[in-house]
């Protein structure tokens, strides 16, 4: 039970930064583009929360919505639910401005949000398939991020095809996930 608590605070703590720059920022923001280029200064959590910010800046029901902005080497996955298929287009296309971006994975659904009983099972399940991934001597873990949604997992990443569909295996594998989606770059 001590766990499952960490586990929830932790995920609660390290999402909302998003959030607080959300809240303290009138107009969407954008990078410093002075000094180092983009390229050479690119950081995957500032992508991910410049873009995150801008979601939310972008109408004001994204800013209610359960929108999640997941970023790997550039690679960038939205999930959750918004209200409508236009809202959905939207945070695509505001991911897609942002300059470094190299491909949007939209998986958001068109529909209410998930319960906060759904969310702490979705972290569950995504720190048993990292756990089986970093214990498998056939997947180099850091190439890989696990992220999961209303029991659907998606894998982000830049990996050869036979790491990819190994990593799909295992966490098709895992108990808890309906469906295992691969939102990933091959090197092969």
């Amino acid at each position: 039970m001590r766990s499952l608590v960490i586990i929830f605070s932790l995920t609660l703590l390290l999402s909302s930064c998003t959030s607080i720059v959300n809240e303290v920022t009138k107009e969407p923001i954008t990078p410093d583009e002075s000094g180092r280029t983009l390229g050479a200064d690119i950081d995957d959590p500032k992508m991910r929360t410049f873009i995150g910010v801008n979601i939310k800046k972008a109408d004001p029901e994204l800013s209610k919505a359960h929108v999640n902005v997941s970023v790997f080497n550039s690679l960038v996955l939205l999930t959750g639910e918004v209200s409508s298929a236009n809202l959905k287009t939207l945070a695509g296309d505001v991911a897609r401005q942002y300059r470094g971006v190299r491909q949007v994975y939209n998986e958001l659904q068109v529909r209410g949000k998930t319960s906060i009983v759904s969310r702490t099972n979705d972290t569950i399940i995504s720190g048993k398939i990292k756990s089986k991934l970093a214990f498998n001597d056939k997947v180099d873990y850091s190439d890989l991020l696990v992220v999961t949604e209303d029991s659907i997992v998606y894998l982000l990443g830049t990996v050869s095809q036979s790491t990819g569909n190994l990593a799909a295996e295992i966490a098709s594998n895992t108990r808890g996930v309906r469906q295992v989606v691969k939102c990933l770059e091959y090197v092969d």
